[in-house]
């Protein structure tokens, strides 16, 4: 596909799809054309390819529009920092994540930009399809195809801390409840103002985003499929979990929720007992654990201290210097 086939990006575009790539030569050409195919609204393609070793970046360059843009990075900066310069590239006022090896439905930018002609809405997020490609039984079962059935309540306009409390208090905010980037959109200036993606959350880094997004806006709900999530046993989630980088994610994300200065009352309340049960089962793990005893167990005693100075720290980068 030609750029005089697919026409030229608007030059100020209502919204930013932002496509984080990393090694995704096999399932670039289909993501990107879900993103082309979408109608009913002007938007930009953002994709930052964070030095792949694949042919992905020749692919994206024929496929482009005039106006859309590649960003290569010249060293890796990893799967939270490259969304990070896909927002600081983004011009569009609201972003739609694009993960390499997804795609997007009919009408899904269409459908979930309507959602912001409500000023008070900051975050509009949708079910999605998921496709599993040899992926382990045990990944299977952390990926069901509904989330948003876990909310005890879900309207179609719905108070962000509302569902938040929620999220923190049935499973003590491990569960995300929302989804993957892809089948979220939110405003990107909220997202700035938020910190953007932490770089100390791994596997629930997009569960942290969404839970500091939802503080600070009225969140919508769209009750149709509107992408398609494609697991595979090769993504950077799976690594993640294999190497169990993610072992302090529930911990850190209970921590920001006692420290965030939007919180509730309720949540930082709800946080507050969900932090000792989250940590306690961890030194229990530990304990018991062959692999990293010492190092986990030295971590996990000096976690009431490092971890709540480690989120003050990421609090007072976000408030005003007058503050």
């Amino acid at each position: 596909m030609s750029p005089e086939e697919v026409g030229n990006a608007p030059a100020k575009p209502l919204i930013s799809v932002c496509v984080p790539m990393y090694n995704n030569s096999t399932t670039i050409e289909r993501c990107l054309r879900s993103v082309l195919d979408q109608d009913g609204v002007e938007f930009e393609i953002v994709v930052v390819d964070d030095e792949s070793t694949d042919n992905g970046a020749a692919i994206v360059e024929a496929m482009l529009r005039a106006g859309d843009r590649l960003a290569r990075n010249d060293s890796r900066l990893g799967l939270n920092e490259n969304h990070n310069k896909c927002l600081e590239l983004a011009r569009g006022a609201y972003i739609q994540f694009v993960h390499g090896d997804d795609w997007l439905l009919p009408g899904a930018l269409k459908t979930l930009g309507r959602c912001f002609d409500d000023p008070a809405v900051g975050l509009a997020f949708a079910p999605r399809r998921v496709l599993n490609d040899n992926v382990p039984p045990g990944f299977r079962k952390r990926t069901p195809e509904k989330l948003h059935i876990y909310f005890w309540k879900l309207e179609e306009y719905n108070h962000g801390p509302f569902l938040v409390a929620q999220v923190v208090g049935l499973l003590g905010a491990s569960a995300n409840f929302i989804g993957e980037p892809t089948s979220v959109m939110f405003r990107r200036q909220l997202a700035l103002d938020a910190g953007g993606l932490r770089d100390d959350v791994y596997q629930a880094v997009d569960l942290d985003f969404w839970l500091r997004l939802m503080l600070r806006c009225a969140v919508c709900f769209v009750p149709q499929e509107l992408s398609v999530r494609h697991h595979t046993a090769g993504t950077e989630t799976s690594r993640i979990i294999q190497n169990r980088q993610h072992w302090l994610d529930q911990l850190r994300i209970l921590t920001w929720m006692i420290v965030d200065p939007s919180s509730t009352t309720v949540i930082r309340s709800v946080a507050r007992v969900w932090w000792p049960v989250a940590w306690l089962t961890l030194l229990v793990g530990a304990a018991v654990s062959r692999r990293e005893r010492r190092s986990r167990l030295k971590t996990l005693l000096m976690a009431p201290v490092r971890e709540f100075a480690r989120a003050r720290q990421f609090r007072d980068g976000l408030l005003p210097a007058s503050m």
